[in-house]
């Protein structure tokens, strides 16, 4: 069941359920109903693999290719990748501010506060968008008018923007005209699996968890409140690209749980039988050792207490029995 669907129903029931409760009706047909629960789409992100050969990939649109890397660098979504200006970039502290989207081929605001966000910039967006500012950072501000969240007011806007399509020189016009003209070829071309470029935005998350960042900070640049839903639709995760756990874990406890190997054991044999033969030798030749000697001795040499036990409680019994 979609959300919208859902929401069809708790509006129903809220009206079902005043009219029985105020006796116009004798009985609430929304009685014992209850919302389906929501199936979400599988996340299909792409591999590093197929991201190396996407980046390897020459084409006609630059500027194209400049916006796939940056979604997959940032997890922006395609209608707010499309609709970013070089006003809303601060290349000085690294940030990008995302304030409206292009959502059929209207500029509007982000549905809800938490998507109108500050998104951090690593070094590789940084420097795919300065490749881009020699694209179009020369293109004049256009007035753009914006639609507001009450979906009445609109506001007209001088931005200039930041991604161009190619092949007509003008900006791209919603997120179905990115992936026909270009992003479905580009795939062609690459001989990547087909996707729409909206899996650009799993591929961020999946490979950011597969990583081990943090599932607040992923929630924060996706714009998020809560990383809920991260655990719904982004925790995909990506066996081929996942570091060797095991191993961490190894280097971790290393030199905790460290057990003998058979040589050490061997050699260990061969001191021991060594230490007998000295200790035979010393006693049968009357040599005098002081205290503090045989304490040194014992204390490096334990087995040799346990030894001279074992002879004091055979010679014990033996005196005992004449």
């Amino acid at each position: 069941m979609q959300d919208l669907s859902i929401k069809f129903y708790i509006i129903l029931r809220a009206i079902f359920n005043n009219a029985f409760r105020d006796g116009v009706i004798a009985r609430n047909p929304m009685e014992g109903i209850q919302n389906l629960s929501v199936c979400h789409a599988e996340p299909n992100p792409f591999t590093r693999a197929e991201l190396t050969a996407l980046a390897q990939t020459d084409v006609r649109c630059l500027s194209g290719k400049n916006a796939f890397q940056l979604c997959a660098l940032t997890g922006l979504r395609i209608s707010e990748l499309l609709a970013i200006s070089w006003e809303d970039i601060d290349f000085i502290n690294a940030k990008l501010k995302v304030k409206i989207a292009l959502v059929d081929k209207q500029y509007k605001t982000p549905k809800t506060p938490g998507s109108q966000r500050t998104v951090e910039l690593c070094a590789s967006a940084i420097s795919i968008l300065t490749q881009q500012k020699l694209i179009t950072g020369h293109r004049k501000a256009r007035k753009i008018s914006v639609l507001q969240r009450d979906n009445k007011t609109k506001k007209i806007e001088n931005l200039s923007l930041v991604f161009y399509n190619t092949q007509t020189n003008q900006p791209f016009l919603s997120a179905k005209q990115f992936n026909k003209t270009f992003f479905t070829p580009f795939l062609i071309s690459a001989e990547v699996k087909h996707r729409g470029a909206g899996q650009l935005r799993h591929t961020f998350a999946s490979q950011a968890l597969t990583s081990g960042i943090s599932k607040e900070w992923i929630a924060r640049q996706l714009g998020h409140e809560s990383t809920a839903m991260i655990d719904i639709h982004y925790a995909r995760w990506m066996c081929a690209d996942a570091p060797d756990f095991v191993n961490r874990v190894e280097q971790q406890f290393s030199g905790i749980f460290t057990q003998k190997q058979p040589d050490e054991y061997i050699a260990a044999d061969e001191n021991t039988s060594d230490l007998k033969a000295t200790s035979s030798t010393v006693a049968t030749a009357g040599i005098q050792l002081s205290e503090q000697q045989i304490s040194q001795l014992l204390i490096s040499h334990p087995h040799l207490i346990t030894e001279y036990l074992n002879r004091l409680l055979s010679q014990s019994v033996g005196e005992k029995l004449i």
